[in-house]
């Protein structure tokens, strides 16, 4: 599947490999038909098929902002495999296409390692604290983020989109109005940076989210699968919203930066890109303040599958697909 700025692979599933540990969507491992594993969510899965779409939306935006998210890709499960994966009859999902991210069996969730002094890739933590409060990620937690070995270090990786936006999975278009001008603070993110002994630089991370075009935008939430049922009116809200919330970011990288950075020696050496030079505080402010959204915990646990369903009965009546 592509557009003339992005792309995503659609695989085949050939196997089953297991059911995952946890996730309130019910994820389960599937091997792909080049051998890879995918860790994989389904269509109508308990946090509804709206999380699919989330998922694939948030992913390929950090993608195309070179941020350390999973690789993606559409797996179509045949309804052959049915008999493999009994889950497809326990919960009534559907064959078809699934939202996935390529599963590396050596990543470990951040929280349970003790080598944060070792991560490589410091620099990249202002552009995902960015990248998620401008999707109002509301999941953004420990567990979420993975600790990758790589050359002797490790470099930490986000994953799991399914709660941008407000309201999560059951976000309504009248949602994305209401609260185009809150941004949820990550404060998993703000935890790392804390115990990091380097300063943050935020001018790379706004300048590339800035940098990408209403179309560039347009082109991602352009690749979610009609069967997945994203109206063409849910489609064009998406992208009001983000553009909106583009514009503010100046001040949340600002109030970031002075965060991350408090308590911390002023001597140079802030964690920057090769593409910012400069350590120095250079952002753009908005006249506009922003709002910080403090976002309750949201628990690693399913939903109550009648619940999901009439909550997506009742967000069909007020706004249709």
């Amino acid at each position: 599947m592509r557009t003339p700025q992005h792309s995503i692979r659609i695989m085949k599933a050939v196997d089953f490999v297991r059911k995952q540990r946890s996730g309130g969507s019910k994820p389960l491992l599937l091997r792909l038909e080049d051998g890879r594993i995918a860790h994989v969510k389904f269509q109508r899965n308990p946090q509804t098929t709206r999380s699919l779409v989330n998922d694939l939306i948030g992913t390929l935006l950090g993608h195309s902002l070179k941020a350390p998210v999973a690789e993606a890709v559409l797996v179509d499960v045949p309804s052959t495999l049915r008999a493999q994966i009994p889950y497809l009859t326990k919960y009534r999902w559907l064959p078809g296409l699934q939202f996935g991210t390529i599963y590396i069996e050596d990543a470990i969730p951040i929280k349970q390692s003790k080598r944060h002094q070792d991560i490589s890739n410091w620099s990249e933590l202002p552009l995902c604290a960015l990248l998620e409060t401008w999707l109002f990620n509301q999941d953004v937690k420990l567990s979420h983020v993975l600790c990758v070995p790589e050359n002797g270090m490790s470099r930490f990786m986000i994953v799991d989109h399914g709660f941008i936006f407000p309201s999560g999975p059951l976000w309504s278009i009248h949602d994305l109005k209401r609260r185009k001008g809150e941004f949820p603070s990550p404060d998993a993110l703000t935890w790392l940076a804390l115990r990091s002994p380097h300063r943050f630089n935020f001018e790379d991370a706004l300048n590339r989210i800035s940098a990408l075009s209403s179309d560039n935008i347009t082109s991602v939430i352009s690749l979610v699968p009609a069967e997945w049922g994203l109206s063409s009116q849910r489609m064009r809200a998406i992208a009001d919203f983000l553009a909106y919330r583009q514009k503010k970011l100046g001040n949340v990288a600002t109030k970031f930066q002075t965060l991350w950075n408090r308590n911390k020696e002023e001597v140079d050496d802030d964690v920057k890109t090769p593409d910012s030079p400069s350590s120095s505080l250079n952002l753009p402010l908005v006249a506009e303040p922003v709002t910080f959204h403090e976002v309750p915990h949201i628990p690693d646990v399913p939903f109550k599958e009648d619940m999901s369903q009439s909550s997506e009965k009742e967000s069909k009546k007020s706004d249709p697909r």
